[in-house]
């Protein structure tokens, strides 16, 4: 049986570099822009890590080689299409948000060839992190199940002191109450990223997800960081993907992978 050696050295190093960056980032107002750079950290020490481990870049590389399928790619284009759409229509629905007519006739795709480059470079950061090493690695040692709810904790641990951060500088009413629903919803959303990269082993799929995330959930339901509105109009800390409607919303989709692949598992012992 595979040790966890390598899963614990990556979630301590991630985790004090990570933390360490971010009381840097915002111990000075100016340099508050540079936390985006922290999501290329995940990918650095799970590189160096693999490296040693494996020494051959056919392996440390096999999260970007393995082979894909459609569905995979169109769960990770869709389901975050729908699940910020829903959001969108429920909050609408029940007098929650309002739809900005003005923002909608503002918004625009139109990001450029360069900004989709380091857009993906980015979402390379984290997936070949989160998902790519460890995922993969504990769910080989202790299930899918196991696996995903570590990295669920570990990934709201590691976005934390930036929500923290980002909520004194943007004036929220309550970081801490911003930073612990933020941090829940990270928690039920990486469930579906699992699911996503489950699906073929490949981490395309979840960089594809997470690309249409971040560019979506602040169009639609407002930038929970920076604490503007999106499409839909009202109180970031309710509507958002990232806050108590994504959580409620959320909580559907993580009880099917808990059942779904913990009755997998089952079968399998």
């Amino acid at each position: 049986m595979k040790s966890l050696k390598y899963s614990v050295s990556f979630i301590v190093l991630v985790l004090v570099i990570s933390w360490g960056y971010f009381a840097y980032v915002f111990a000075k107002p100016e340099r508050t822009d540079l936390f985006v750079f922290v999501m290329i950290f995940p990918a650095i020490i799970a590189l160096i890590i693999n490296f040693i481990r494996y020494k051959s870049f056919k392996e440390v590389f096999k999260p970007l080689t393995t082979r894909l399928n459609i569905k995979s790619l169109g769960f990770a284009l869709f389901y975050p299409v729908i699940f910020i759409g829903a959001i969108a229509f429920l909050v609408w629905l029940f007098g929650i948000a309002e739809f900005n007519k003005e923002t909608f006739s503002n918004s625009s795709l139109h990001l450029g060839l360069a900004n989709i480059v380091i857009a993906f470079f980015l979402m390379f950061g984290e997936e070949y992190g989160w998902r790519g090493f460890l995922l993969k690695d504990l769910a080989e040692v202790k299930g899918k199940v196991f696996a995903a709810v570590i990295v669920g904790i570990v990934w709201a641990l590691w976005h934390a002191p930036a929500v923290y951060g980002l909520a004194n500088v943007y004036e929220y009413d309550s970081p801490l109450l911003l930073t612990f629903v933020q941090m829940l919803a990270v928690f039920i959303f990486s469930m579906p990223f699992a699911h996503s990269y489950f699906m073929s082993g490949n981490i395309l799929p979840p960089m594809i997800f997470h690309f249409v995330w971040n560019l979506f959930n602040p169009m639609v339901l407002g930038n929970i960081y920076r604490n503007t509105p999106g499409i839909m109009e009202g109180n970031n800390l309710l509507i958002n993907g990232e806050a108590i409607a994504g959580v409620v919303l959320g909580l559907i989709f993580f009880i099917w992978y808990i059942l779904k692949y913990r009755s997998k598992e089952v079968v399998a012992e």
